[in-house]
């Protein structure tokens, strides 16, 4: 509880800046905190004991550090405190002329009223008596879907499967490539098979998430407020939350198989780098972690760690001396590590702890999501009217699981620290 209570207080030092300042104000303290670090090595380069007074000092850097690092991925993701687009959503209707099936879901929204009679009815209902409500229109679960690859940065990079259906399909999982070309003469004698190549199989289903948002009454009589968009804005927020958890640290048990998480239908513990310490990792370790992948495949690679794992990491140096992680400078300049993209995850492992995963590698690509193009949204009237507020219970299908394991590396704490 301590703990919380201190982040949320130097969380709320920074508040009031711009992107940019807090973004500067991190690389300035970044800057400040390795200047610390080199000050206390002799002359043969090697680390003296901080002080208590440096010890004190550096802790509180790195508190900070941590929580720019949130902010700053909050703020990239354009969501204030509450959940919603840090910009008001355009007043009125889109200038482009609505279907009727949107006109009347914006009435649904608003006053959980389909029109009556089947004739008049465009929506198509997703259930029966009380738990019926409408399957939302295609433009809606797009703009949805927009959102989250907008605000997430893993699904932009993963492949994902559109169903038209609750259905699910088989995945085809390489667990073993196939052999390379022989050089032979032009008329070969015989061509020997290649018994090499192996495949696996994952069926990835559709799985039920449910999400319950409310919103009072009053804000959606204000007229600077669109509807849709409101929602929209809302739904897909916690949407995108799940589906980052998933593709990170998912189960693969009655949800998506994360990268995190050790499986043959997945990335098995032979895609895992151990790490040198128990308790720590060194730079040697991180190169290690990306060259773990095959080439064709570290080209699109990025990193993905905590953001206190990411404190750790840009203080260490490579052979030659210098930093392994660069800060991007302004808001659309991503934070590098070792060449390539480092993302920063709040689901990723959040400690270094023996014998556990700290960082992961990949090339997403071949991380699969199916994601089915419905999601049926309940407008609960009835059930928050004496809390001023109306219900949207929505439901979504997906699954997600790598689907090649080579393409993926993780970094494991070895058992015990050297001695």
């Amino acid at each position: 509880i301590n703990s919380i209570i201190s982040d949320s207080e130097t969380m709320a030092k920074y508040d009031n800046l711009s992107l940019q300042e807090k973004i500067d104000t991190r690389e300035n303290l970044i800057t400040q905190m390795r200047a610390l670090n080199d000050s206390c090595k002799n002359e043969s380069g090697e680390i003296r004991s901080f002080t208590a007074e440096k010890t004190n000092k550096y802790n509180g850097m790195a508190e900070d550090v941590r929580a720019l690092a949130a902010l700053i991925a909050s703020e990239k993701r354009s969501n204030d405190i509450n959940g919603f687009a840090s910009s008001v959503p355009v007043s009125g209707k889109d200038e482009k002329r609505e279907t009727s099936e949107m006109e009347e879901f914006r009435t649904y929204l608003r006053t959980g009223r389909m029109s009556d009679g089947l004739e008049n009815r465009t929506l198509n209902v997703d259930g029966v008596g009380n738990t019926a409500g409408a399957l939302a229109p295609q433009e809606f679960v797009k703009q949805i879907i927009a959102n989250a690859q907008e605000e997430v940065k893993l699904i932009n990079r993963v492949n994902i499967i559109h169903l038209n259906q609750v259905a699910s399909i088989g995945v085809p999982t390489e667990s073993a490539d196939a052999s390379d070309a022989a050089w032979t003469t032009e008329e070969p004698v015989s061509v020997t098979a290649d018994s090499a190549w192996a495949f696996g199989k994952r069926e990835l289903g559709a799985i039920q998430l449910i999400k319950l948002v409310k919103v009072t009454k009053k804000l959606l009589k204000t007229s600077a407020f669109d509807v849709n968009q409101l929602v929209s804005s809302k739904l897909s927020l916690k949407l995108n939350q799940a589906f980052e958890k998933a593709i990170v640290v998912g189960s693969g048990s009655g949800q998506p198989l994360g990268v995190f998480t050790a499986s043959n239908d997945g990335v098995s513990t032979a895609r895992d780098v151990t790490a040198k310490g128990a308790t720590y990792f060194t730079a040697d370790d991180v190169i290690k972690l990306k060259r773990n992948c095959k080439q064709q495949y570290r080209s699109k690679g990025v990193y993905v760690a905590n953001p206190s794992i990411i404190t750790d990491v840009v203080l260490m140096k490579d052979n030659n001396g210098q930093y392994i992680w660069r800060s991007g400078l302004t808001a659309n300049d991503p934070d590098r590590l070792y060449g390539s993209e480092g993302i920063e995850s709040s689901y990723a492992p959040l400690t270094k702890t023996a014998g556990l995963y700290t960082m992961v590698f990949g090339d997403f690509s071949n991380y699969w999501m199916t994601l089915v193009d419905q999601i049926g949204i309940q407008v609960l009237v009835e059930k928050y009217a004496e809390a001023g507020c109306i219900g949207y219970l929505a439901t979504a299908f997906a699954d997600g699981a790598p689907v090649l394991a080579e393409a993926f590396s993780r970094l494991k704490m070895a058992a015990t620290d050297p001695a």
